[in-house]
This record gives structure tokens, C-alpha cells and sequence, in this order.
């Protein structure tokens, strides 16, 4: 029963890049708990039974040096003071590590005193459990608690759009064979490759669609769109997609294809299901779990690089299988 429990969450109901937390903390809400959002001020003047932080690894990266220790040296204190005040520190794990990795040493450092204040961890999938506690080994003296992630379709608008609909929205011939990626650009979920491989294939039905926004260096940003630019079927919108349009760019695709050179989970891959859409995944992190749980239908996955025979393959694969699909409900438990 969580009825009465005081949380105090970071994030909660601010992050704008997904509607999870928001989700997760408004049935919290409704089942009797109260949950605030993180900071200082709630740290140091009221008492929670729970702080539950979701992305630790913010405090290094996107900063300079200095503001990278203060953040990291005061989320070390609030979680200190919180347990000194009788509160527990749960962590759910979406990552190993961050993506940016600007500061290795240092943010091996970080969570080495960040995993060592924790009271508690949740993973994802079982799978994920066994690879964090890998990485971490001090997690292994704590509790651990696998909560499969929730469906995120109610957290978006429009998502009943059929795919001739978003496809006319967005300018796509209504009979064109359509490869995806939508999430934030960065250069570990391999988009430029993506592009490149597309472009060796010279069916003209073929089109290729890059929606979110552009986190890639000037020279990798110049690069991807060198090569939209020699190829008129790769269409790129390198920009913050806002919520009440991420459906019509994922279900105007026949495969979204998320090329990642490194993944424990992805929101994306979570994201395209619960908007009905397949998705080719490497074989890495918790992505077989995934297809276990989805299907082999939903979820497609590869060894090795990606290539353009790979692409033309599973492409005329998932819209052979798209009537047999109809709705992903995998993530319609609970």
C-alpha cells in the first residue's frame, strides 16, 4: 500500500522529453501518495519516506567542471540528509552510463559514491538487474525490485492518427515505403550510419524519416545533412518535437529503425510500440527481453553493422507482417 507515502521524485512531473514520470507519479498520486517535485528547499525542510531519482548522471554532464561538483557534492548531501531524517534513496536505473561521457573518470567517481548512498534500485527487466549490479557491484548488498516499464500511449495526443493521415501531414507520398528514427540525435544511437546506408539504396519508393532534436557536434550536424542533401528521399526535422506531434512522425512509418552502439533500455523502442509501429533494434542491452516480451513481430532484432541489405530486408518484412500486428498491447498490463 502506498497510501500516505510522501515522495519526493527528480524528476516528477518537469521532464519534458517524456511523459513517464508524469504517468508514473499521477497514479502514485491516485492510489494515495503524495509526490513532489525534487528540490533543495523540500530536501532540507520536510521529510519524505521516499526520494526516487531517475537520471543521476545529469549532475555530470551538459556543464562545466565546477558546476559538475557542486551538483554531484549536493545531490550527495540531500540524499544523506534524507536517510539521516529516516527517508530511502531508490534509484530506477535507465541508463550505466551517460551518453555523453565528458567526464569518464570523474563520473565513474560519481557513482561510485552515488551508488554506495542508495537504500534501494529498480531495473526494467531482469536482464537489466543482472547487467547493473555488473557495473555496480555495491548495489548487490541492496534491495533490487524489476518493474517492467508502463504503457506511455496516454501520454500523447493523436495517437489514433491513421498512417495515411500523418503521412499527408508530413508531406510523405502516401505510397512510399517508410524507414524511421524518431528520439534525440546523438552520436551513440548511430543516425548518421542510419542515413548512409540508406542512401545506398536506390529504390525511389524508399524514403527515410529523422525526426527530434539535434544533440550531434557542428561536423557530425554538417555530415548528416550532407547527405540528405545528395538524397531527396531522406527527410530530416532536427528539432524538439513537441508532445502533441510525436504520433503522426512515428505511425507515418512502416519500421523504425533505432541503430544504438550502445543501450541497457530505450524510450524510443517503448515509444514506437505504444504507438503500434515495429522497430529494429541491435541485439544489445535489454533489447531481446523486449522482443521476448512484445514479440518477434514487434520488435526485430540484428547482429553486427548495420547495412543497407539489412534495411531493405526487414523493411519488406514488417509491412508483409503489418496485418498480423494490428495494435502492440504488450504494455497494456497492470
Amino acid at each position: 500500500m502506498i497510501n500516505g507515502i510522501r515522495v519526493l521524485a527528480w524528476p516528477a512531473f518537469k521532464a519534458k522529453l517524456s511523459p513517464v514520470g508524469r504517468l508514473l507519479y499521477q497514479e502514485m498520486q491516485r492510489l494515495g501518495a503524495t509526490v513532489e517535485e525534487f528540490s533543495a528547499w523540500r530536501v532540507l525542510s520536510r521529510r519524505y519516506e521516499i526520494v526516487h531519482l531517475h537520471w543521476p548522471e545529469y549532475c555530470v554532464n551538459g556543464r562545466g567542471p565546477l558546476a559538475s561538483l557542486f551538483w554531484s557534492c549536493a545531490l550527495f548531501a540531500a540524499m544523506w540528509w534524507v536517510q539521516i531524517r529516516g527517508g530511502k534513496v531508490v534509484w530506477t536505473v535507465h541508463n550505466l552510463e551517460s551518453h555523453l561521457q565528458q567526464r569518464p573518470t570523474f563520473e565513474r567517481c560519481f557513482f561510485k559514491i552515488f551508488t554506495a548512498l542508495l537504500n534501494g534500485y529498480i531495473t526494467l527487466t531482469e536482464g537489466g538487474g543482472r547487467r547493473v549490479v555488473q557495473r555496480f557491484p555495491s548495489l548487490r548488498r541492496l534491495p533490487g525490485f524489476v518493474i517492467p516499464h508502463g504503457n506511455i500511449r496516454d501520454g500523447y495526443s493523436g495517437v489514433e492518427i491513421s498512417q495515411e493521415q500523418a503521412r499527408i501531414s508530413l508531406g510523405i507520398p502516401l505510397s512510399s515505403r517508410v524507414l524511421a528514427f524518431f528520439g534525440s540525435v546523438e552520436g551513440y544511437k548511430g543516425v548518421t550510419e542510419l542515413a548512409e546506408e540508406f542512401s545506398k539504396l536506390d529504390d525511389i519508393s524508399l524514403l527515410l524519416l529523422i525526426a527530434g532534436k539535434c544533440c550531434l557536434s557542428a561536423q557530425e550536424r554538417q555530415r548528416l545533412k550532407n547527405i540528405a542533401a545528395a538524397d531527396t528521399r531522406i527527410h530530416l526535422h532536427l528539432d524538439y518535437i513537441p508532445a502533441d506531434e510525436v504520433a503522426r512522425y512515428i505511425r507515418a512509418a512502416d519500421l523504425m529503425v533505432l541503430p544504438f552502439r550502445a543501450i541497457l533500455n530505450s524510450g524510443s523502442a517503448i515509444l514506437s510500440l505504444a504507438l503500434d509501429r515495429p522497430v529494429l533494434v541491435p541485439t544489445k542491452g535489454s533489447m531481446f527481453e523486449l522482443r521476448t516480451f512484445a514479440g518477434a513481430e514487434w520488435v526485430r532484432l540484428y547482429s553486427g553493422d548495420l547495412t543497407s541489405e539489412l534495411l531493405q530486408c526487414e523493411l519488406k518484412a514488417a509491412i508483409g507482417g503489418a496485418r498480423m500486428r494490428a495494435r502492440c498491447r504488450a504494455l497494456e498490463h497492470g
